[in-house]
């Protein structure tokens, strides 16, 4: 497995424990970026959510609180933030549903209950800490997709301030979803250092490329 967080080490539960403390407070528009994810999965009426990334769960919170979802699937490779997530989301019962695994791995997407309606992430895409990972990533996030599912994605992109490696500009992230195989790319909201990209997958193919993907791999790293 691999256990690589950049500058992070949300291995630690007092470093995790710190991280959720002031992860609102200081980014104070993430709320913003919640409601925009909250409006629209209501209008999507998604049954199903994966939460690619969850953390200590403070948009499975608002999400479960504000839509008529029947099962919210919080994926994330920390135990610590899982650990959260379950005390924070107790009283949601078995709408809850937890996974603990990374999408470094090689065929991490195997074990998941898909397909989903909806699948969100909240500034997770880019803990693949090298931007030339990410489409590879969508392409597996795709195959998770029922048709005519949405991604909802938001991070932080590479712009004319900043040019990080682990990062990639809004203009690559829309042509990695395409690439991908989404259709209909929109940014939906931008607040302070993050951006709110959507894309909808019409399941050309899917079907088939999700089963050939699914055989037993015959190298795991």
């Amino acid at each position: 497995m691999h256990d690589y967080t950049g500058p992070h080490d949300y291995f630690d539960e007092a470093y995790v424990n710190e991280w959720a403390s002031v992860a609102n407070s200081k980014r104070p528009f993430r709320p913003e970026l919640f409601e925009a994810i909250v409006s629209e999965l209501a209008v999507l009426h998604a049954s199903k959510v994966l939460d690619v990334g969850s953390g200590p769960g403070f948009l499975a919170e608002r999400v479960l609180a504000g839509c008529d979802v029947a099962s919210y699937h919080l994926f994330d490779f920390s135990p610590h933030m899982l650990e959260l997530s379950r005390a924070r989301l107790r009283d949601f019962g078995h709408r809850a549903v937890f996974h603990q695994g990374s999408f470094l791995d090689d065929g991490w997407w195997r074990s998941l209950p898909a397909p989903y309606d909806a699948l969100v992430s909240m500034q997770a895409i880019h803990e693949v800490r090298e931007g030339a990972r990410i489409p590879k990533l969508y392409g597996e996030l795709r195959l998770l997709l029922e048709e005519g599912g949405i991604i909802l994605i938001a991070d932080e992109v590479n712009d004319g301030d900043q040019q990080e490696e682990h990062l990639l500009s809004l203009s690559e992230h829309e042509t990695a979803l395409l690439r991908a195989g989404f259709e209909e790319i929109r940014t939906v909201h931008t607040a302070g250092d993050l951006v709110l990209v959507a894309a909808t997958f019409w399941g050309k193919g899917c079907s088939t490329e999700r089963a050939a993907m699914s055989r037993p791999s015959s190298h795991r790293s």
